[in-house]
This record gives structure tokens, C-alpha cells and sequence, in this order.
């Protein structure tokens, strides 16, 4: 069992930022329109801050690289919270053993 709980983690280690690629990605049309919509918006911003003084211009390149590596953080943890749901979902049906190797993978993922 430890094979099986230690074969999980490196799984999802490995995909969790590939599943863009998958065919049973979730993609909402809201999704979608408001990607659409930041691309957009992006393009503005580029102009925007083109015209700006280079100190402030960094200091907002800068704010919104923090932003996006915040939002990144999120995603992976709301992904490997939704994974953590299903494991126990499955321990609560008795497909697989409850033991300590769950806390394993959690601390496995949290490096």
C-alpha cells in the first residue's frame, strides 16, 4: 500500500500543471469569456505601463509577477485539496485503507 500511496504523490507531482492537455479538463464557458476578456485587458495594461515612469513601471511588473505566482499557488492548492477530497472519498467507500500514508503525500506536497 505504501507503493500505491507513494506512486500518487509523484503522479501528482508530475501532472499537475499539465492537465490543460487532458481530455477531461474542466473548462467552463465563463472560463473561457473571462480569459478572453484578461487577454485583452493585458494588451491595455502593456500600453498603460509603457507610458509610465520606469520606476513606477517596475514596481507594477512587479506587483503583478508576485500576483500571478499568488494565483498559481492557489490553483495548485485548490488541485491538490480537490485530489485529497477524492482520496478520502475513497478511503470513506473502502476502496482503499485508511493509514498514515495520506499524511505522507500531504507532506510530500507541501515541499
Amino acid at each position: 500500500m505504501d507503493r500505491f500511496y507513494e506512486a500518487v504523490a509523484n503522479f501528482l507531482e508530475e501532472q499537475r500543471c499539465d492537465s490543460e492537455q487532458w481530455e477531461y479538463t474542466v473548462m467552463p464557458e465563463e472560463m473561457k469569456e473571462v480569459n478572453e476578456e484578461l487577454k485583452q485587458m493585458n494588451e491595455k495594461l502593456v500600453q498603460h505601463l509603457e507610458r509610465l515612469p520606469e520606476t513606477e513601471r517596475k514596481f507594477f511588473v512587479q506587483y503583478f509577477e508576485i500576483l500571478d505566482r499568488a494565483h498559481f499557488k492557489e490553483e495548485q492548492r485548490s488541485y491538490y485539496q480537490g485530489i485529497m477530497d477524492g482520496m478520502e472519498l475513497l478511503c470513506g467507500l473502502g476502496l482503499i485503507k485508511r493509514n498514515n500514508n495520506m499524511k505522507k503525500i500531504l507532506e510530500k506536497l507541501e515541499k
